[in-house]
């Protein structure tokens, strides 16, 4: 059918008399004519399929989403502390080890809009802010560790602290300090206006997280309907596969991990993509069990998405550069779109990964 088109309309250029656009003394008519059918049809079949704006964070489009620089927020992570607030609107969670063998999380909001209790907000350590700068993010903190304070006076990072920004936050008289400060969308974004802080992307950001463009069965994957992660004889969270929601499901403290300004029933933090990032720890203030975690140089990890884990490799090669994912043979890892759970647990005897 195409091809009697395509003749039709070349006897009509014929017959008129007519020439196609372009170089016209490179080519007759009837080439100009198949050359413009050609294009038209290649446009048609590549034209992209998504509308609205594309969130680099789940890799999902929306006509609703609006992009700009996220927040990422140091929440507490203790037993006594839980259950958090705003968490499952995070896009991104991150969880780190810090003093004691105890861990804190760092939610990153691709949207903050609307949220009327982010917390419990907890200092700054110093590797969190090397996360949040590849994301561009604006970080908000109840104060900081001696390393991070350094950091922050020389301005590492745009951030909102709560030891010298009081309007940013408030406390929750029902909770006990320092498990009681709390923030606010509305709060956050008068910080953002009060500092001055430009809500756009920096022109040299870059993506961290790659993803595919629709879901994707995950090639040579092993079982991991549950996967039990060790930071240390402290902290031993996890997450289960469930079959209807597609999800992991966070466990921390042997319950459901969840988000107390969400409705009973879809509280708990759940996620399409859980990332295992194997790093290095060590003590660099023994008075106080003060961590540095091994950002830079490269290492092994894993990718579980709809219960199924493939093995993986991580490498950054600077503080400020992004780190980089990829498959056992050096391939792009693209994730499924989708929320992401990241933990950098150490190689220690105490620390590990497995899976059911």
């Amino acid at each position: 059918m195409k091809k009697q088109m395509l003749v039709f309309a070349l006897l009509g250029v014929m017959a008129l008399g007519m020439s196609g656009c372009g170089k016209k003394e490179e080519a007759p008519a009837t080439t100009e004519a198949v050359t413009t059918e050609a294009v038209t049809t290649e446009e048609a079949t590549t034209e992209t399929p998504h509308e609205g704006t594309y969130n680099e964070l789940t890799g999902e489009w929306s006509k609703d989403f609006v992009s700009k620089r996220p927040m990422a927020v140091m929440i507490n992570n203790l037993q006594e502390a839980l259950p958090s607030s705003s968490t499952k609107k995070a896009d991104i969670i991150y969880e780190c080890m810090v003093e004691g063998g105890i861990t804190r999380i760092m939610p990153i909001f691709s949207n903050y809009d609307g949220l009327e209790k982010i917390g419990s907000v907890r200092s700054a350590r110093h590797y969190y802010i090397n996360i949040a700068n590849e994301y561009n993010a604006i970080y908000v903190h109840y104060g900081q560790s001696k390393p991070a304070e350094s950091m922050l006076n020389k301005g590492a990072i745009d951030n909102i602290n709560g030891l010298y920004y009081d309007p940013g936050f408030y406390r929750d008289n029902s909770r006990v300090a320092p498990h009681n400060a709390y923030t606010t969308s509305d709060r956050v974004k008068e910080g953002i206006e009060h500092f001055k802080y430009s809500t756009e992307y920096s022109p040299k950001h870059q993506k961290v997280l790659s993803f595919n463009e629709e879901e994707k069965e995950l090639e040579g994957g092993e079982k991991a309907s549950t996967i039990h992660v060790s930071f240390s004889n402290y902290s031993k969270p996890y997450f289960i596969y469930n079959e209807e929601t597609k999800l992991y499901d966070r466990y921390e403290y042997n319950a459901p991990q969840i988000d107390d300004q969400e409705e009973e029933g879809s509280n708990i933090l759940n996620f399409k993509n859980v990332i295992i990032q194997i790093s290095s720890y060590s003590c660099i203030n023994p008075d106080n069990d003060l961590q540095e975690l091994v950002q830079v140089g490269d290492g092994k990890g894993y990718y579980c998405t709809d219960g199924k884990v493939i093995p993986i490799k991580w490498s950054k090669s600077s503080k400020k550069s992004k780190t980089k994912y990829t498959t056992e043979d050096g391939k792009e890892l693209l994730l499924n779109p989708g929320k992401t759970w990241i933990s950098i647990i150490g190689d220690g005897a105490n620390a590990g990964v497995s899976f059911e």
